[in-house]
Order: C-alpha cells, then structure tokens, then sequence
C-alpha cells in the first residue's frame, strides 16, 4: 500500500492568476485530484507508462495548465494537464535526475537536488544552471526551494537555510549559528521579509531576511520537533511533521510585529521523514 501525504500551497502570481502548490510523497505515481463534490473524490494517476520520469515523485507544483514533478529520474513538465510529459535530465544540464523539490514562476523552474544542489532553468527546461557549495549553497544535498522574483531560498541537509537575492549568483546561509532551530531542513517558504524553515529542531521563523530566528518546538506544543513541511497565511503557520499536523495561531498579533504568542495546535496523523 502506498502511503501519501499532501501539502497545497497558494500564491497570487504577477498576473494574477492563483497558483496551488501540492507537495506528495509517493513511490508509486502523481494523483491528481479533480474538484468534484465533498465526498466524492476522483482521482488520475501518472506513472511512467504516461511519461512521467520515474514512478517515484517526491514534489509537484503545478500552475494553470501546466505541472512541474519532481522525480528520481528528472523533472517531468506538463502542460496539458498531465495528458503528455516532457522529461528533463542531466542530458538537459541537470545536475542530478534524483530531485527532492520543485518550483516554477513563468518560465523559470527550480530543482532542489538529493546530491548535487540546486538546478534552475530560465527556458522551461531546455538548459539548466547549477549552484552547489562550490557557489557558497550550504549544502548539496537539497530537500526543497522556492523563489520570489530574483531571491531563491533553498532547504539544505545539514547546510540549513541559503538564500540568494540575485538569481543564483551569491549565497547567504542561515545556520545554527544564526539561531536557525537545526541545519537539517526539510521545508522552506517565505512572503516578505518573514521566512519559515521546517527543521529537525521544530519550524524556525526569520521575520528580518534570516538576520535571526524564533523556534517553535514541542515545548510551545508542536507536535513533533521533526518538521518536514512548512506554510503560512497571515499570522497563521502549518506545520507538516513526524507524527501529524501542527497548526500555530498568533493571539493578538499587530502586522508585522512579528509572531509573539504563538500557539500550536496539533493534529495526529501518519507522517514520514522526506529522503
């Protein structure tokens, strides 16, 4: 039995239109869910028999049309729907076909990496470019990235949160060192100044740019310090973690004072550790 797990993430593009995040884990395909009446559910699977670069899909984005999968054999776009695939690999310029993340804006794509970084097209996948340590990323080994205009921000095993505010050309990596609850991070995203980490030490919250960190762990009721999956709207943060899921609620927050009072309510459920 394959087991899932889904995170939808929603954001206004610069057009307008609303894009819709779906992060699953599955070893077996992408399910796409049509919106049909509570209760009943539809599903169409993906595999590699449509095209799909590999069965094994870590990460999914999608936006109007068009899909972005995150696979152990490349990135798989499609922009029908998921009727056909085109797959990118390392023949493409990739710098690993074993990715963990994905993201797009416009024609831009970004692939975090299991080994060799992070990768980003500019042409929808015909040619790719690559940032490792070697151009200051805290780590090769990536779990997942997101991007807001020119600024990537990318979730490193063992190298915590690198951010990078000119497409890719410097790095800034944001540590234990700088308060960041632990370098093992599994999840990032941000709006505004205000970046949010899922971590092996609970989620960690910047509101300066990554200057400094608030952690949130058991103690302040998260479910499990073990955080692999992180969003927000407003004063409000979901936490995906080992063990379930984690709702934080600011009491009487003012806008952009921060996340003072922070409460977490917690959700039960099965969650698996992101590889």
């Amino acid at each position: 039995m394959s087991v899932m797990k889904s995170t939808e993430r929603s954001s206004t593009t610069t057009n307008g239109h609303v894009a819709r995040r779906l992060m699953l884990s599955t070893a077996a395909c992408i399910g796409l869910l049509a919106p049909v009446a509570t209760a009943s559910v539809t599903w169409t699977n993906y595999t590699s028999t449509n095209g799909l670069g590999s069965t094994d899909t870590r990460d999914v984005y999608a936006i109007g049309s068009t899909i972005y999968a995150a696979t152990i054999g490349g990135v798989s776009v499609s922009t029908n729907n998921g009727t056909s695939w085109t797959n990118y690999t390392t023949a493409n310029g990739l710098g690993s076909n074993n990715l963990r993340g994905v993201y797009a804006i416009g024609s831009t794509i970004y692939a975090a990496t299991f080994s060799d970084g992070v990768s980003v097209s500019t042409n929808n996948g015909t040619s790719w470019t690559n940032y490792t340590t070697t151009n200051g990323l805290g780590s090769n080994d990536t779990r997942r990235v997101y991007a807001i205009g020119s600024t990537i921000y990318v979730a490193t095993y063992g190298g915590g949160v690198s951010v990078s505010t000119n497409n890719g050309t410097s790095w800034t990596n944001y540590t234990t060192a700088n308060g960041l609850g632990n370098n093992n991070v599994y999840d990032v995203y941000a709006s505004g100044s205000t970046i949010y980490a899922g971590t092996d030490g609970g989620v960690s919250v910047s509101t300066n740019n990554g200057t400094s960190w608030t952690n949130y762990t058991t103690t302040n009721g998260l479910i499990n310090n073990a955080t692999y999956g992180v969003y927000a709207v407003g004063s409000t943060i979901y936490v995906g973690a080992q063990g379930g899921l984690s709702i934080g609620v600011t009491a009487g927050a003012v806008p952009g004072s921060g996340l003072a009072g922070l409460a977490m309510l917690g959700f039960a459920g099965v969650a698996r550790r992101r590889r």
